[in-house]
């Protein structure tokens, strides 16, 4: 008798809100509003469960500049927006 192969479960994605990884959750950055999340502190992002592998999901590749991937939000793009820059 034949065995049925397993097929690997494809992680669906999963949008929802998450704490903003640029200010850390804050809503400011270096005293002025966040520019990712606007002062709120979250973004909706169109996959909550994988962080950003350009960034790691710290939402900057560089201090004081946004990665450009993700959109500063340290997971996948914001649910808008294809990029913030």
């Amino acid at each position: 008798m034949a065995e049925a192969k397993a097929e690997p479960k494809k992680k669906q994605k999963v949008p929802g809100e998450v704490k903003c990884s640029y200010c850390d959750g804050t809503g400011k950055h270096q005293d002025q509003t966040c520019v990712v999340c606007g002062g709120s502190g979250k973004v909706e992002v169109v996959d909550m469960t994988q962080k950003c592998q350009w960034c790691k999901g710290r939402g900057y590749l560089m201090k004081g500049i946004p990665c450009t991937v993700c959109g500063g939000t340290g997971f996948t793009r914001p649910v808008s927006k294809q990029r913030l820059f």
